[in-house]
């Protein structure tokens, strides 16, 4: 090889060396800030109880307060990290199922829940409840 030749196969060689080095000091950066604990964790932690005490399959409903402000992209990714947190239990956004979880992230109080046909299952916090739909027996 030439001297040529041998000189441009050092130089892509170096420039190569020096990106891949880059790389690994943005990925170390990355690793040193990073979230202990990221959102996905955090939001499903909050069914986790819920999931504990749901049959190992089934369909339950889902109600989120629509006064809460969130956007509808917002509100349909709350809706898959519900799906996600209880599966394999089968979570529908209606509220037309015997059981209902809940996603409130206003003050919902229980009589308001009552005067719509729903009865407190049990309350875990956090905006997180299920209720039984006491029409569903009344079709």
């Amino acid at each position: 090889m030439s001297p040529r030749n041998v000189l441009a196969v050092l130089l892509v060689a170096g420039v190569s060396f020096f990106s891949i080095g880059k790389f690994f000091q943005e990925i170390s950066d990355f690793y040193a800030r990073r979230p202990e604990v990221d959102g996905v964790t955090q939001f499903t932690a909050r069914y986790a109880p819920v999931r504990a005490m749901l049959p190992e399959k089934g369909v339950i409903g889902y109600l989120a307060d629509p006064g809460a402000g969130a956007d509808e992209l917002t509100a349909t990714a709350e809706l898959y990290l519900v799906q996600y947190a209880l599966a394999p239990v089968i979570v529908v956004n209606s509220t037309d199922q015997r059981y209902v979880v809940t996603n409130f992230h206003t003050m919902v109080t229980t009589g308001s829940m009552a005067d719509q046909g729903f009865k407190l299952v049990r309350e875990f916090g956090n905006g997180v409840a299920v209720f039984e739909n006491e029409k569903w027996g009344k079709r």
